[in-house]
């Protein structure tokens, strides 16, 4: 009878001290020699609140939502060649609504192609009205716009009248351009701000007139100076 109360008695005291030690605290020290294992064997959830500073690289898998205010000046670098597409054109200020102003360069300037040519012609003058023409012959593959021209006559021969014309030819169409005599041989030029074009290839003519009556034969010089650009064409 005494040893049964004996063994009751210690199965209660073992029932107790197994719930005591359900809930009691244990501090462990880890050491370098031997270390305490930290193994997690689930996988936790965290939530992290505020602004969390990170330093290093950080590898993210899949595609991540970011919400992020960036202050100060970010350093960005771009290794290759990244496919950028439009949807949509933001509003600008220049040209219709909806539109955006783009500057351009001109890959055929005028101003790259710059043109000048004298051309020049001798004749000798009767007592009955005399020309004298001269020609210039269009680059091919160029397009001429004259947009000036000097007309200069000299003679040695009794006093008189001259004039000048210009004939070009566009898309297989010839037009003159004709200017008038000056009333003075002491003021023989003429000049003209103009806008005549030649085709490529094409010939420019330039005609000197001397109107009589002439008083006594002589030689005549005329010269023309042209000023524009030239085009390139397709």
């Amino acid at each position: 009878m005494v040893r049964t109360f004996s063994l009751a008695l210690l199965a209660v005291l073992l029932s107790s001290a197994l719930a005591l030690a359900q809930f009691r605290t244990v501090t462990v020290q880890n050491a370098n020699n031997n270390p305490v294992p930290t193994t997690i064997q689930n996988t936790p959830t965290v939530n992290v609140s505020g602004t969390v500073p990170v330093s290093g690289t950080v590898g993210i898998s899949g595609t991540p939502s970011v919400n992020a205010t960036i202050t100060g000046t970010p350093s960005v670098s771009v290794t290759g060649t990244p496919t950028v597409s439009v949807t949509n054109l933001p509003t600008g200020t220049a040209g219709p609504s909806s539109t955006t102003g783009v500057l351009v360069k001109s890959l055929d300037n005028p101003g790259l192609q710059p043109f000048q040519k004298t051309i020049q012609c001798v004749i000798t003058v009767t007592p009955n009205s005399s020309t004298c023409p001269a020609t210039y012959t269009v680059p091919a593959g160029k397009e001429l716009v004259i947009e000036y021209l000097m007309g200069v006559a000299g003679y040695n021969g009794a006093l008189g009248q001259v004039a000048y014309e210009l004939d070009t030819t566009v898309a297989g169409n010839a037009a003159s351009y004709f200017y008038p005599p000056i009333p003075n041989w002491f003021v023989p030029n003429s000049e003209h701000l103009v806008r005549i074009y030649a085709d490529p290839s094409s010939t420019v003519v330039f005609t000197g007139f001397v109107i009589g009556p002439v008083g006594s034969p002589g030689s005549a010089t005329f010269t023309m100076t042209l000023s524009g650009h030239l085009v390139n064409v397709p």
